[in-house]
């Protein structure tokens, strides 16, 4: 069990750099673009799965706005990247640490990160994977009580949220590599990886 760790503001002695991931480099941009597909594609399966168990169990459940697919579309990139982003703030909080959130016009990205802040290899990885987790975990539930014309979009917003957290899955993967007492530095769209010498 992870237990809530105490922050950590200064790199403690006999630790140095060992890695650093930029994110949002051109060429990783688009091979990372690529491999949202995967859990894109997976998600969507997932949910279409859990949607037709929940249809099976609690029968049909009529209604729901009518709106067209593209008010669907929009209203779900304007709170689903958010509701990311703030995901990742709560989970940083959790941490001890104060979130600061911010938009990068230039490379299309918003992000939530802590300034200055150190993060054990363990309580890192539970940030980076808490939007994933968490947000598939809500569209659950509310395809479950929801009418089954919202539960699809539902499916579907869970679905672009597992895609857009491929940057995140690849830095938990990259994190995960190293042994348990790294330390991780979050630079909103790079980490920096110390390890003790």
């Amino acid at each position: 069990m992870l237990r809530r760790p105490s922050p950590i503001y200064e790199l403690p002695p006999g630790y140095q750099e060992a890695q650093y991931l930029a994110l949002l480099e051109p060429g990783r941009v688009l091979r990372l673009n690529l491999l949202a597909l995967i859990p894109l594609t997976i998600t969507l399966g997932l949910m279409s799965g859990w949607r037709m168990l929940a249809l099976a169990a609690r029968g049909p459940l009529p209604g729901g706005p009518a709106w067209p697919w593209w008010l669907w579309l929009i209203l779900i990139l304007v709170v689903i990247l958010p509701l990311h982003e703030w995901i990742h703030g709560l989970a940083i909080r959790w941490a001890g640490h104060k979130p600061r959130y911010g938009v990068m016009l230039s490379k299309g990205a918003l992000y939530a990160t802590a300034d200055g802040a150190l993060f054990p290899r363990d309580v890192f990885i539970v940030i980076a994977l808490a939007p994933l987790v968490g947000i598939t975990l809500l569209a659950m539930l509310l395809i479950w009580i929801l009418p089954d014309g919202t539960a699809y979009y539902i499916a579907l917003a869970a679905a672009l949220n597992a895609g857009s957290a491929i940057g995140d899955v690849w830095m938990a993967a990259a994190v995960r590599r190293c042994p348990p007492d790294a330390l991780v530095r979050d630079e909103a769209d790079s980490i920096r990886i110390y390890r003790m010498i």
